[in-house]
């Protein structure tokens, strides 16, 4: 009798544990098919953004060879000065991008007012000598 019962309850733990790797099989499956339909949302996003980036870059094209030929034939620069001048562009375009990401590293704002104005005298955080002896 100590044996069937012994049995009986092996049995019973086996069918539990196939009831709860189903589940768990089932929930992984579940899981799986998410995941798939979240890759196939984030590839069509991908190629809506390719194709967003491909537009942009023919408009910039047309737009660049619109402004050469409006500066070289109708306010008749020559070609070396426009050179020069999208040479000094790009450096100015390097250097402010340069700018904004060691801003961006540490976190820095963006300078409110260019000239501070100077402590007035006899402040407590003027430190001028000068101040003293006058």
């Amino acid at each position: 009798m100590a044996k069937k019962k012994k049995m009986s309850r092996v049995l019973s733990n086996a069918k539990k544990k196939r009831v709860s790797t189903s589940v768990d099989i089932l929930g992984l499956h579940k899981a799986m098919d998410s995941m798939r339909a979240e890759r196939d949302k984030a590839l069509e996003r991908l190629s809506e953004s390719e194709q967003r980036i491909e537009d942009i870059e023919i408009h910039l094209n047309l737009l660049t060879r619109l402004l050469t030929t409006l500066c070289i034939e109708k306010f008749g620069m020559r070609v070396g000065v426009l050179k020069r001048y999208i040479k000094r562009a790009e450096k100015e375009a390097i250097r402010d991008s340069q700018i904004v990401h060691l801003e961006s590293i540490y976190k820095l704002p963006h300078p409110t007012e260019k000239n501070p104005q100077p402590p007035a005298k006899g402040a407590p955080g003027s430190s001028d000598p000068w101040d003293e002896i006058s």
